[in-house]
């Protein structure tokens, strides 16, 4: 698709707001027509008629989700079920973010594919974004929903940053702060920047679900230590032993379509390169 008007959701979000910046022509959705997720936010798209909808509102918080699980419905599902409705009314095609969360009830030792069939996920946050799968491709089976993993960046200038791996890590050892990461654990992290970049391809996606993101074979001890040789420090990582679960996924699919991303520990260098970042402690 060349040149597609596309409309942006979340904008003031982790992924919606760099998406902005690569999409500097993109329609932004005002906040509270997301919020509101009504009849005003179908119409705010009729009128503008894109044609792409790029859906990266959501509550992320695992722990948030639980204590308000209402809200975390209206936000993870009911939004991006409207969304699927008002693409179909003008012919839009939706991209829509989940997560590899909802890999969370899986207990074979992984990676898992897009094809597995999942068990119910641990956490309500998964629960609802597996069920928002589901129903948007019920309605727009031409809509892509993007497994994404945890993602990290350097802080945004101006705009209200929340923590992330690479900064939680950088900040723990300038502190003196106890590292603490299980051998037991896995998972994929992804340099945010790596994941706007790739959406031009995503565009042009077949309908369906795609884990997207870094792959990694590393436990999760492995990966921070990996984060440190990057920076230059041999600081200690403590090991928990603890198993929290496995987010470990397998992304040939998306490859098979030409979408590659950097492993995770190649993410990390790219991004210290990308902000000059070094530290030796």
């Amino acid at each position: 698709m060349k040149n597609p008007t596309i409309m942006i959701t979340g904008t003031h979000g982790f992924v919606g707001a760099r998406a902005v910046q690569h999409y500097p022509d993109a329609i932004c959705v005002p906040s509270e027509l997301v919020r509101a997720a009504g009849e005003a936010l179908t119409d705010f798209i009729k009128v503008h008629n894109p044609d792409i909808i790029l859906n990266a509102a959501a509550i992320s918080d695992i722990g948030v989700c639980e204590k308000n699980p209402e809200a975390s419905y209206a936000a993870n599902v009911k939004l991006p079920v409207l969304l699927a409705d008002a693409a179909n009314c003008v012919n839009a095609k939706l991209i829509s973010f989940s997560s590899d969360q909802v890999y969370t009830g899986c207990t074979e030792e992984g990676p898992y594919r897009e094809s597995d069939v999942l068990p119910t996920p641990a956490n309500l946050y998964a629960r609802h974004k597996l069920e928002a799968e589901e129903r948007v491709l019920a309605i727009s089976p031409d809509a892509v929903l993007l497994r994404a993993t945890w993602m990290y960046d350097m802080p945004m200038y101006a705009h209200a940053n929340r923590g992330n791996f690479l900064l939680n890590t950088i900040g723990a050892v300038l502190q003196g702060k106890e590292l603490c990461f299980s051998s037991e654990e896995y998972r994929g992290i992804t340099y945010v920047r790596q994941v706007v970049e790739q959406l031009d391809r995503v565009f042009d996606l077949p309908g369906g679900v795609y884990n997207y993101g870094s792959e990694n074979s590393l436990h999760m001890l492995e990966t921070v230590q990996s984060l440190l040789h990057a920076l230059g420090t041999a600081y200690r990582v403590q090991d928990t032993e603890r198993r929290r679960h496995n987010l470990w996924m397998d992304c040939s699919k998306i490859k098979q379509q030409g979408i590659y991303f950097d492993t995770t520990t190649d993410g990390f260098r790219r991004c210290l390169n990308d902000y000059g970042y070094n530290m030796i402690v």
